[in-house]
């Protein structure tokens, strides 16, 4: 009799989930499944060892290298066969981090706003966390310095603001955290950003 699966840990939440050959119709589809695009993530966007990956998502070592291997032997199958590619996505709720000048005025979200306001989004319930004062108004340094270890440090999966930087872009995007780029909306409107 074999093991029950132990439950992984999913951080990375994919902000497009299906790919397609654009020239022609895709000869078939690979699925790649939540844990496959959480290794892929952890190990050829952060560049993790398999060690301290299998370690972030709960996992032995073998059971992380026997992941990866399926995740990019399907990714290897769709480019070489022109498979349209899904990703399962296993996460189901997600914290929001938005620059703000209050909790609940949602009219302006530019990146120099007093507070960079959390939410978690749960199964299309929103619920407010906390408001930090926002590092970047003290112009120690660069938003791309500043902001990654304080939104790292909140678990956050999703910063937005009406302008973000390359820099800044870039770095959320290594340490896991999607941006959106987005200067009105409503507190409803996060239900469906991700």
């Amino acid at each position: 009799m074999s093991r029950g699966k132990n439950k992984r840990i999913i951080s990375f939440k994919p902000s497009f989930k299906t790919y397609a050959p654009l020239n022609q119709e895709s000869t078939g589809i690979s699925q790649i499944l939540d844990e496959e695009i959480e290794a892929i993530y952890l190990m050829d966007v952060l560049e993790l060892y398999q060690e301290e990956a299998a370690f972030k998502m709960g996992v032995s070592r073998p059971t992380f290298t026997r992941i990866i291997k399926n995740a990019r032997k399907k990714l290897a199958n769709a480019l070489v066969m022109g498979h349209k590619i899904e990703i399962q996505d296993g996460k189901k709720d997600y914290i929001v981090a938005i620059c703000l000048e209050d909790k609940d005025r949602f009219d302006n979200t530019s990146i120099d706003m007093n507070y960079i306001v959390l939410y978690k989004i749960d199964n299309q319930t929103i619920e407010y966390i906390t408001k930090i004062d926002n590092p970047i108004l003290k112009k120690l340094n660069k938003p791309a310095i500043i902001l990654p270890p304080i939104l790292l440090e909140n678990s956050v999966d999703c910063f937005i603001a009406s302008k973000i930087g390359e820099g800044l872009k870039n770095s959320l995007l290594s340490k896991g955290i999607i941006t959106k780029q987005q200067s009105k909306l409503t507190k409803e409107d996060l239900k469906e950003l991700l």
